[in-house]
């Protein structure tokens, strides 16, 4: 039997979610309170596996059990793993599955959230979760050239140059990308098939540099067509960056459970 699961965490305290030799991931947490649980060994599958720092509010996952229906009870087995969960790791949301779902392959869309703190001082608001920038951004100009990412494109430009030359392929599909202004936050959000390593950081980068005049709303197609990671901005902080949710046909995380993006400031 195949059961699926929303997961949040706050990433500060993870080097990533995949399992590592060395460092705490979320993945090594995960598998172990529900071996614990469940009493077998469980691998767990996600839809998307983010880098050191970078939060999730809908994360989701799917693991295998030889154990049926009748043995489970899912409210409870989620009581229990989240018991066993450290403080900043938690599942909201669980759903038995088909045999043939995947978190990763049967994805449909991945959501993405990149928080800025948009304010000339420091603030305690929103700190571990959003990068600050002091000066005053155009948003009209970030989503101007924002509109030049969607559809289907090369983004070579967009992730470390290593993972081009070693053959990774670089097309993806940006169905939405939004710049969203909702004081004291600017708010990116990122809807699309699949993304590149750091592809959503080193947008936000590039877009923020067009947000405070350091490059001009043109040059977001000329960095596209060239393909040359140099031309691009720089790679913005982890921790300023939330995988807001995975879509699919057959599982779907309840909409109470994560605020639409657009009215996400009170909560970060």
């Amino acid at each position: 039997m195949k059961l699926a699961f929303t997961v949040q965490y706050s990433g500060e305290g993870f080097v990533g979610f995949q399992r590592q030799k060395h460092g705490r991931t979320v993945q090594c947490e995960l598998e172990r309170a529900f071996s614990i649980i469940l009493r077998h060994a469980v691998r767990i599958y996600a839809a998307g596996r983010t880098d050191s720092g970078v939060h999730a509010l809908g994360q989701v996952i799917h693991l295998r059990t030889p154990l049926s229906e009748n043995d489970i009870n899912l409210p409870k087995l989620i009581y229990g793993v989240n018991s066993l969960l450290p403080q900043d790791l938690s599942i909201i949301h669980g759903a038995k599955v088909s045999d043939s779902f995947h978190a990763r392959f049967s994805c449909l869309a991945r959501e993405y959230l990149y928080c800025l703190l948009n304010t000339p001082y420091r603030m305690v608001l929103g700190a571990s979760w959003c990068h600050w920038i002091r000066q005053d951004l155009d948003v009209d100009k970030m989503q101007q050239a924002a509109q030049m990412l969607l559809g289907e494109r090369d983004f070579a430009a967009f992730t470390p140059a290593v993972y081009a030359k070693m053959g990774e392929k670089t097309r993806r599909r940006l169905d939405k990308l939004e710049v969203i202004k909702i004081p004291p936050f600017v708010y990116l959000y990122f809807r699309g098939s699949g993304f590149l390593h750091n592809m959503v950081r080193i947008i936000t980068g590039t877009l923020v540099e067009i947000g405070q005049g350091k490059k001009k709303v043109e040059d977001m197609g000329q960095i596209l067509s060239c393909r040359n990671r140099l031309l691009a901005g720089v790679t913005a902080p982890a921790k300023g960056l939330c995988f807001l949710r995975a879509r699919y046909e057959e599982y779907e995380t309840p909409e109470e459970l994560i605020p639409p993006y657009r009215w996400l400031a009170p909560y970060i």
